[in-house]
């Protein structure tokens, strides 16, 4: 009982907002760069393209914001308080980065994909030990590295 007070407060209290944030912020400038460089990396990149960078940029800002102030905390209180809730929260956010991939050049997938995969390591370090936290962070990271490793390829074999 101990413990899962402990791991509650150190994951889900305060450390874990504070967590969220730190990766929100990393996820977030890393997403805008990428949105920044599959814009002005192309070379034949149209004039539409360009003009709807900085609409993509705010969406991308605004994607972080949600994702690491509100939805990520969330599922961090879920799996400190050793619920199904933080197994559910693990789920559904690697699946929406993975789906996400269908609109790569976003960021979406890099965000999202973030926020699996700090959920699921805070799960898999929890007393909880599911494979659903495994999972999350596996798919979290593959479709982070996915997004951007497409839109590298994009750009260097347009």
């Amino acid at each position: 009982m101990a413990q899962t007070v402990v791991e509650r407060d150190r994951i889900g209290g305060n450390g874990g907002r504070a967590r969220a944030a730190r990766v929100g912020v990393v996820a977030g400038v890393l997403a805008m760069a990428l949105v920044v460089y599959g814009t002005y990396g192309d070379s034949q990149a149209p004039d539409s393209q360009k003009s709807g960078m900085p609409f993509v940029l705010v969406m991308a800002a605004l994607t972080t914001i949600v994702t690491f102030g509100v939805l990520a905390p969330r599922a961090l209180r879920a799996v400190g308080a050793g619920t199904a809730g933080g197994r559910h929260w693990a789920v559904g956010l690697a699946a929406a980065s993975v789906l996400g991939l269908a609109v790569f050049w976003s960021g979406l997938p890099l965000i999202v994909g973030g926020a699996a995969a700090l959920v699921g390591r805070a799960g898999s370090e929890s007393a909880q030990h599911s494979r659903a936290f495994s999972a999350a962070r596996i798919l979290g990271l593959f479709a982070a590295g996915a997004s951007i490793l497409v839109t590298v390829a994009g750009n260097l074999l347009h």
